[in-house]
């Protein structure tokens, strides 16, 4: 049946405003169907289905005054009824809108209109997703005659989402450079979800830390640079230089990743990566090639891999990222790996991602699941230890992680799986890490973002079921090729960051990370670490165990309070602990409150005053909080609700010492303490006096004030016999 003919006979559908949406704004979008002449029988049904990671505000129809308010009518005589169900269709389009038609059928020529965002009574609209996409399409299908078969239409009603009004500015520099040699850096505009803003144009101030040349006093932005604008032939005139910083005359201001400069670089220099997320191909956003680009371009990775699912990729979607794969790699500017994750159920291995050093691999699924040509299914690897025995004699790599279905630790090949995923936009995961060592496992640290929205290296969380900013993974490599960062994987030379570019520099003598040693008494593991924002702690830990930490007794601000909350409910997909709640005192008063370490631009404060302070907020392994500025004496009473804990406390007592509520779960806690002292670039030894017995893997983990973390992979430690 060609196109015109299927129309004729099931219908069509249209959508008005078709103009671009700010993302994450508040709107309304009329969606008419038009009926064919099969009609819709009594009893037949109608599904609008969205893709499931999208964070659109989820559609209600109890409240007419209250956001997300739909509404659906028809011009025909059926009596209708319609739910939005969130499990509704299938993956990758699981969030549906279902109408029921009953009393009596409609025929050819009637309509059905559906308003999102009906705002007749009051509702503010509906809120867009808060992540662009050139075409986000709302799915129609149609059960003409009532037997529970859906046909989806031909052409569906699609529209554009694209970055908000700008409200943040972020400089991307390379982290080391040499002295006198030109690098680029990056300026770019951001709405509050993350997105860059099109339309954003005017005067940016630029100026540094240390001396530089070709660094241009001012730049100016226009509509052309659509958010962004590459600053070229920058060079550090000495070894000072620290950073880059920017600000604009509408007062956004940012500083750049810090920045070593070097008269001679060192063999091993410091690379960035995301190697985890995938497209709209199998259950992300925009193409494969626009990934691979965004990668490229807007977050100013060094390299990267496309990780689809692996039951989802067809044929010709294996065969569009092999060419993306090899036609983005770059040596010396951009480097790829062809990739995909195997997604298999946990008992059978869990999610791993697999990343092969050549081109044009063969793909050994999990399964065929979502794919209707089984031509090739005797290619496929089930469980994972079929698949570990397949590609352990190849140029292959299989990283565990955790998201959907978590990597099993059980099934484990040293060969060729080095390092496991301890972050990603789903969360924080040490307990992940420390299973692993715990089980003996040898293996590095990296994070990544497992990235759904078109932003691979700068995955922002929105409203969604992502619960923190994607992490980021530093390899330390001799060039930028495929070959050398291959092997400073390989060699668990790398570590992990939540997303900021952490310069982090590890060792126990002449050995650095993810490499083996030897040592006479007690292990010192030296560490260097330069931040993105000043320093709290610094812990040393022995396996899974802390064994130092710097400073060894934090100095605080008797008068600054925080308090903190954090972990998941569970293990896997619902792990998301939601904290709203507030915080009031007694005797005494709130002079100032500042959030810590929210993730999005839907969590924060949402109420401050001298005696309450109330808060948006949701953990996923990770830690948010609130630092509160206090007029109070010993005697004052502090009561912190949440719908997980409940805790009050004198202020005398949190000044004695820190005080905590643990709450189950996976590491849910609620946690106060006054704020400690921070540092600027430290460099500093860390010794474990305990006695340990057999090799020991020794790693770092730094939390900054803003709540950033990174983690160094281990150095495997032998401590010799007297």
């Amino acid at each position: 049946m060609n196109d015109e003919t299927f129309r004729a006979w099931y219908g069509w559908a249209e959508i008005e405003p078709r103009d671009p949406v700010a993302a994450g704004a508040p709107g309304t979008w009329i969606l008419t169907y038009h009926v064919g002449k099969y009609g819709i029988d009594d009893g037949g049904s109608l599904k609008i289905a969205w893709r499931q990671m999208t964070d659109w505000g989820r559609p209600q129809s109890r409240d007419s005054r209250a956001p997300n308010y739909l509404t659906v009518t028809t011009t025909g005589a059926s009596k209708i009824s319609y739910r939005f169900a969130p499990r509704g269709y299938i993956r990758p389009w699981r969030k549906a809108l279902l109408i029921d038609f009953a009393d009596s059928p409609l025929g050819e020529g009637d309509t059905v209109t559906v308003v999102y965002g009906d705002t007749s009574q009051g509702s503010p609209g509906m809120f867009a997703q808060t992540f662009c996409e050139k075409t986000f399409e709302f799915k129609v299908l149609v059960d003409s005659h009532g037997g529970g078969e859906f046909v989806e239409l031909r052409n569906h009603p699609e529209i554009e989402v694209i970055g908000g009004r700008a409200e943040k500015l972020v400089m991307i520099a390379p982290s080391m450079v040499k002295v006198g040699e030109p690098f680029d850096v990056l300026l770019k505009v951001l709405d509050k979800w993350g997105n860059v803003t099109p339309s954003y144009a005017g005067t940016v101030t630029l100026s540094a830390v240390g001396n530089v040349s070709g660094l241009p006093g001012k730049l100016q932005l226009t509509i052309d640079d659509k958010g962004m604008k590459k600053i070229e032939g920058v060079k550090a005139e000495n070894t000072e230089v620290r950073s880059l910083s920017a600000k604009g005359a509408d007062g956004l201001s940012c500083t750049s990743n810090p920045i070593s400069a070097r008269d001679d670089l060192p063999k091993l220099r410091p690379f960035w990566g995301d190697l985890h997320g995938q497209s709209e191909e199998t259950v992300g956003t925009n193409s494969v090639e626009d990934y691979f680009r965004y990668a490229r371009d807007v977050s100013r990775l060094d390299f990267t891999s496309h990780q689809g699912n692996a039951f989802q990729i067809t044929k010709e979607t294996w065969q569009e990222v092999c060419r993306c794969a090899r036609e983005f790699n770059k040596p010396g500017e951009f480097v790829t790996f062809l990739g995909y994750e195997w997604s298999g159920n946990t008992p059978a291995g869990g999610d791993h991602n697999v990343y092969f050093l050549k081109d044009d691999e063969q793909i050994h699924r999990c399964s065929h699941w979502q794919i209707a040509d089984k031509s090739d299914a005797d290619t496929d690897r089930f469980p994972v230890t079929e698949l570990h025995r397949e590609l352990k004699e190849r140029d292959a790599i299989t990283i565990p992680h955790v998201g959907g279905r978590p990597g099993n630790l059980e099934m484990y090949e040293p060969a060729i799986e080095p390092l496991i995923e301890i972050y990603s936009a789903w969360g924080e995961f040490d307990w992940f890490l420390r299973e692993a060592l715990e089980r003996g496992r040898k293996v590095g640290f990296v994070a990544g973002s497992d990235d759904h929205k078109g932003r691979p290296g700068a995955s922002y969380p929105g409203r969604s079921s992502f619960g923190v900013y994607g992490g980021l993974v530093c390899v330390l490599a001799e060039e930028l090729t495929r070959e050398a960062i291959w092997d400073a994987l390989k060699k668990r030379r790398c570590y992990a960051t939540s997303g900021q570019r952490i310069l982090l520099e590890v060792s126990c003598g002449d050995h650095t990370m993810g490499e083996e040693c030897e040592v006479k008494g007690p292990p010192e593991i030296e560490f260097r670490v330069v931040g993105t924002d000043n320093i709290e702690k610094v812990e040393l830990f022995a396996g899974g165990a802390l064994a130092a930490q710097f400073p060894a007794t934090p100095q605080r601000e008797s008068d600054r309070i925080r308090i903190t909350w954090g972990g998941a409910l569970i293990r896997g997909r619902g792990r998301i602990a939601t904290w709203d709640g507030k915080v009031e005192i007694e005797g005494g008063r709130i002079v100032d409150a500042q959030g810590y370490a929210f993730d999005s631009a839907a969590e924060g404060i949402t109420h401050a005053s001298a005696n309450r302070v109330e808060w948006r907020s949701t953990t996923a392994g990770d830690v948010d909080g609130v630092i509160l500025r206090l007029e109070a004496n010993d005697g004052a009473i502090l009561k912190v609700r949440t719908p997980i804990v409940q805790m009050e406390f004198s202020v005398g007592e949190v000044r004695q010492d820190t005080v905590v509520r643990e709450a189950g779960g996976v590491g849910l806690r609620l946690q106060a303490e006054c704020l400690p002292r921070t540092y600027g670039p430290l460099s500093w030894k860390l010794i474990d006096e305990a006695e340990r017995k057999g090799v020991v893997p020794y790693y770092i983990k730094v939390t900054q004030r803003d709540g950033a973390m990174a983690w160094s992979s281990p150095i495997c430690v032998q401590r010799q016999s007297s």
